[in-house]
């Protein structure tokens, strides 16, 4: 966690380069989102169908996922992938952005009406299913499911504080 302030943060705050989504009960740790999306078209891996081990679910899991699957994937095929997107990001002066886990892909879909910029399609998480497919998004009806790791989906950055 980076160090935050004495004053508890909240759900919609302008915060740390994107909009808070989520809080702990201290309300001195949570999420941030990017206020828009870093892709529309953006496919999950760089080319290889390999089981990366971005298997871990829960607040803060997609840090360690995005890491995974860039050691996994590497530079690839040259075209860019989601995480590596997410993991390029910067704003507010913040470097440490990743791709979300699929829990907290549905914290940021609860709360999509307060971060805003989203539209009603597909979001990729970090979360891997098999060496083929990963979790994503509707942020349309709230489904959650997984697809071919080559399917062009929307990604929106996140970060924790």
């Amino acid at each position: 966690w980076a160090a935050a302030s004495s004053s508890a943060h909240y759900i919609g705050e302008s915060y740390g380069g994107g909009i808070v989504f989520w809080v702990d009960a201290t309300g001195q740790h949570g999420l941030i989102a990017a206020t828009g999306d870093q892709g529309t078209t953006m496919r999950w891996y760089a080319s290889t169908n390999t089981n990366t081990m971005a298997h871990a679910d829960g607040v803060g899991a997609g840090k360690a996922n995005t890491a995974l699957i860039i050691a996994s994937q590497g530079y690839g095929d040259a075209s860019t992938y989601a995480a590596r997107i997410c993991n390029e990001y910067q704003s507010g002066g913040y470097g440490d952005w990743y791709l979300p886990s699929i829990y907290e892909l549905n914290l940021l879909y609860i709360q999509q009406n307060v971060v805003g910029g989203f539209v009603s399609f597909n979001y990729w998480s970090s979360s891997e299913n098999f060496s083929t497919t990963a979790f994503y998004q509707n942020f349309g009806s709230g489904s959650q499911g997984n697809f071919p790791k080559a399917n062009p989906l929307h990604i929106r950055a996140v970060r924790a504080f």
